[in-house]
């Protein structure tokens, strides 16, 4: 797909702006109205414009990156620091432990803590915040203990051995229940033990990839 001269103009205007952000406003004015200025001078002694011509143009003056470093040198002006990664404290380590497995811990009050830690860090945004204390309240012990209630409860009538006249234990045979095992209830429960591991996941996967520390 084509693209206009103008446009071609106006993306690498743009670009330039993006690389000389650091500098003051006055002085990122006036490059960029020097280097429009040389363009639109170029373009004018263009006796039929082509979009070829155009970005031979654009290519002559180099790559913004470069103009960008050159007037830093011009202007004195110190490149800026690439920002260092943020690194995790203990706080942040707690969080991620608790929210998980605080609950089998100490019930109920050892995800409360991870939940605690979570909020007074300043590593996490509010939305994953939100998301580490609402999915799901409890951690993994609240979900372990549904299966483990599920597993070990059965959905049918039990069978009763009845004893004869004669004394002698006579076995009967067991109401037609069904299948005891509720399956669906164990499958939504391993889906729903699964919501906080991924929530976990995502919140270390923030913790990791977060370039500096965030603002609550």
């Amino acid at each position: 797909m084509s693209t206009t001269p103008d446009r071609l103009v106006e993306r690498y205007l743009k670009h330039l702006e993006v690389e000389l952000d650091d500098l003051p406003r006055d002085r990122r004015r006036e490059i960029v109205d020097e280097i429009a200025g040389h363009i639109a001078e170029a373009r004018a002694g263009l006796e039929y414009e082509t979009e070829a011509d155009v970005r031979n143009i654009l290519e002559s003056l180099g790559d913004p990156a470069d103009i960008a470093a050159d007037a830093r040198e011009r202007f004195e002006i110190e490149p800026p620091a690439p920002a260092e990664p943020f690194k995790p404290g203990w706080t942040e380590i707690a969080a991620l432990v608790l929210l998980l497995v605080g609950g089998l811990v100490l019930p109920v009050i050892g995800w409360m803590i991870g939940v605690i830690f979570l909020w007074v860090s300043n590593a996490w945004n509010v939305r994953d915040k939100i998301i580490g204390t609402l999915f799901v309240p409890g951690g993994v012990g609240l979900p372990l203990f549904f299966l483990l209630f599920a597993l070990g409860s059965g959905g049918g009538i039990g069978c009763v051995d009845v004893i004869s006249d004669s004394g002698q234990t006579v076995p009967q045979a067991c109401p037609d229940s069904g299948d005891s095992t509720n399956y669906f209830g164990i499958a939504a429960v391993i889906a729903l033990l699964l919501i906080p591991v991924m929530t976990t996941a995502y919140l270390a996967y923030r913790l990791r990839h977060r370039p500096a520390a965030a603002t609550a």
